[in-house]
């Protein structure tokens, strides 16, 4: 019996998703599975398409290519290859905390690089850690760091360059974003799940808010301040044109202050949602320093605190009211510090006045706070609203 061609055997997959797998077929839809033999991995995705490498599949069976490409598939619906990238990201580390993700959440019967490397360096944690993308890229980056570029922990130039090969396509592409949201949305809608389970609806749902409503607030809230940055570089003006012609350049780094709302109306897994969204904040990569102040009636330190991975949010926790104002106050006093602030809170006090024109963004701890408090918090000052949606 003649043997099945990879491309045959792709097609038949996608004729069985058309019944079995709506989600994952939606995604297979809007991208050109192309045929690559100059991978030296099996599979990647990128700039709307999924190459394979016959020469490597042919040796794998049916079902064990069924799942390399359920592998991709996922990875596109998380968005990773079309998501921005941090500064200066190392494309290496963002598959492998691709890979990462994707383990946690669905489980792998054929082997990924990433997760193959962290199983190498299983000693240096007793579990896999239940992270996020952001999260996970910054603890294998700094893993890789520690380990002198991975010397003595199984991890080579050729993983290395497997890895960069991974992520080569991956550009940010907002329109992309736009079109994976809505196939969730449908999927959620019509209960065109398939065989995921219930823990990767929950994120990929999650990831699809998260990606178009609070990273969206976190890139205009960066936009607006990396632009109060501009800095004339002209000291004259120009004899034909005069001061119209002045040049300018913008300082890409900024320094900001996040005030975190420790009244008693936060709920325990609130103020962990909240230590995980500022973590995520240094993935924007445009932050030089992050500054923390924690209120509730009154400021709970009267020095801003320096962030760092292991600031203890829950020891801070009051058992107050919230008064926003003792908050407004603290930055407007040191506004030439900061070029912008973050508020998390659940909206719930008294709308404080604000003179400073600088840029203020509330993260709401739900989409109900933020349905509740979006339209007050509006109205005052140079302020935007958006929410966490874990």
């Amino acid at each position: 019996m003649e043997k099945k061609s990879v491309e045959k055997i792709l097609g038949e997959i996608s004729q069985k998703w058309f019944y079995t797998e709506p989600l994952l077929f939606s995604v297979l839809s809007g991208h050109t599975l192309l045929k690559n033999d100059g991978l030296s991995i099996p599979m990647r995705t990128g700039k709307m398409c999924i190459e394979f490498s016959e020469e490597i599949l042919e040796k794998f069976s049916s079902t064990q290519i069924e799942e390399y490409l359920k592998v991709e598939s996922l990875r596109i619906l998380f968005m990773h290859p079309y998501s921005r990238k941090p500064h200066n990201a190392q494309n290496s580390i963002l598959a492998m905390a691709s890979d990462a993700v994707i383990n946690q959440l669905y489980k792998i019967s054929v082997p990924l690089r990433g997760v193959e490397y962290l199983k190498r360096m299983a000693g240096t944690f007793a579990t896999f850690p239940d992270m996020s993308f952001e999260e996970w890229y910054k603890f294998i980056l700094d893993m890789v760091k520690e380990s002198r570029g991975g010397e003595g922990v199984g991890f080579s130039i050729a993983d290395m360059g497997a890895f960069e090969e991974s992520s080569e396509l991956w550009e940010e592409n907002e329109d992309a974003q736009k079109n994976i949201q809505s196939q969730i949305q449908k999927a959620d809608a019509d209960e065109g799940w398939g065989s995921l389970g219930g823990n990767t609806r929950r994120e990929l749902k999650s990831s699809s808010d998260f990606s178009f409503d609070y990273r969206r607030a976190l890139n205009r809230f960066r936009e607006n301040i990396v632009s109060a940055n501009r800095r004339l570089t002209r000291m004259r003006p120009s004899r034909r044109y005069g001061f119209k012609a002045m040049g300018s350049r913008y300082e890409r780094k900024a320094d900001i202050l996040i005030a975190v709302d420790s009244s008693g109306s936060i709920q325990e897994e609130s103020f962990s949602h909240f230590y995980t969204a500022i973590k995520n904040i240094f993935f924007l990569g445009i932050i030089e320093k992050i500054d923390l102040i924690f209120f509730d009636v009154n400021l709970k330190n009267t020095h801003a605190v320096r962030f760092t991975k292991n600031i203890k949010l829950s020891e801070i926790k009051g058992k107050g009211g919230t008064n926003f104002q003792c908050a407004i106050d603290f930055f407007e006093e040191h506004q030439s510090e900061y070029s912008g602030m973050i508020i998390f809170t659940d909206g719930e006090g008294e709308m404080p006045k604000i003179v400073s024109q600088k840029n203020i963004l509330w993260i709401l701890d739900t989409r109900q706070s933020y349905e509740k408090n979006r339209h007050w918090i509006e109205k005052i000052g140079q302020c935007a609203a958006s929410y966490l949606p874990f």
